[in-house]
């Protein structure tokens, strides 16, 4: 009875999964595909959405975001990013970095993060660049909090500071599948 449970609750977390991934992928409104972010984070009752979780670790793709000027939405076509843009988390050494890649020059902001909860980290920008342009910003004006509400083999869901909501695929298993999720919303702007 308790496997079966379990097999039942799997598939309604992979059917909820598919229903955001079809979400994001045709485009859908931000209401919409909002709606199928909470769904699949129902299931972070289940465990999994903690720091400590050793999938967490790993460079991850933004597939979509309700932040318009991180996914660059409001940038001009030319200076968008055509791929995912990647976010590296280190918890063990205390790092992140999120970079994207527009014209064939990698932009990126490189992070210090700590832990502030079982699903939170603390988050202190150190310096942003533009291909090999950097500015490292002084004192603690560019901080947040990125927290964990939802993680998995393959997918993460994340919410920052700010309100904003964030769905990623592992880039080492799901990169095909990222580069076109992420040209389907694109091309919904």
């Amino acid at each position: 009875m308790c496997c079966e449970a379990f097999a039942f609750a799997d598939g309604l977390k992979d059917r909820a999964k598919a229903v955001l991934i079809e979400q994001v992928e045709s485009g859908a409104s931000n209401d919409d595909i909002f709606k199928a972010v909470r769904e699949v984070e129902k299931f972070s009752i289940l465990g999994g959405a903690n720091l400590q979780n050793p999938l967490l670790p790993g460079n991850w793709l933004m597939v979509w975001t309700t932040s318009n000027s991180i996914a660059g939405k409001t940038r001009p076509k030319a200076f968008q990013t055509n791929t995912p843009p990647e976010q590296l988390l280190d918890l063990e050494n205390g790092r992140a970095v999120n970079a994207e890649k527009v014209l064939g020059i990698r932009n990126a902001v490189r992070a210090d993060i700590s832990p502030l909860t079982k699903n939170k980290v603390k988050v202190q920008f150190r310096e942003f660049s533009v291909g090999p342009i950097s500015f490292k910003p002084e004192g603690d004006k560019f901080k947040g909090e990125l927290s964990v509400s939802y993680l998995d083999d393959d997918m993460r869901i994340s919410r920052g500071d700010k309100g904003n909501a964030f769905v990623l695929l592992r880039e080492s298993t799901q990169r095909e599948a990222a580069d076109r999720i992420w040209k389907g919303w694109k091309n919904s702007w």
